[in-house]
């Protein structure tokens, strides 16, 4: 099932409720296999993320935090958009020490929700 909308249309929370409703046909193993492929890729894209705050590429962080801000919680994830909204305020002010916090913080959500460990 595909669905298109635009975006620019539509605030976060119109556009989270728009997708949740798309995917009613979704039985509870079909969601559960998206939620830990999502997950997975959040951890694969953690090793970059580690490299952007290594390198002090701030404008790489701003971007991941951005898309994990609206991404996360459209998997039911509200913690981690609460954390990406964080990591994309905290790239915009350059302050390294607190991005490092909030990289933690996401790495320990990811690990609680691994589902295959």
């Amino acid at each position: 099932m595909y669905l298109t909308i635009s975006t620019s249309a539509l605030n976060d929370n119109i556009l989270r409720v728009v997708l949740l409703e798309s995917m009613d046909g979704f039985d509870d193993d079909e969601w559960a296999e998206m939620q830990a492929k999502y997950v997975d890729y959040i951890i694969k894209e953690t090793s970059e993320i580690k490299a952007a705050l290594n390198s002090g590429d701030y404008d790489a962080l701003r971007v991941f935090g951005h898309n994990i801000k609206g991404s996360g919680g459209m998997y039911g994830f509200d913690d981690i958009t609460s954390i990406g909204s964080m990591i994309e305020a905290l790239a915009k002010a350059e302050n390294l020490s607190s991005l490092l916090n909030e990289i933690s913080k996401l790495e320990e959500s990811l690990k609680a929700k691994n589902l295959k460990n």
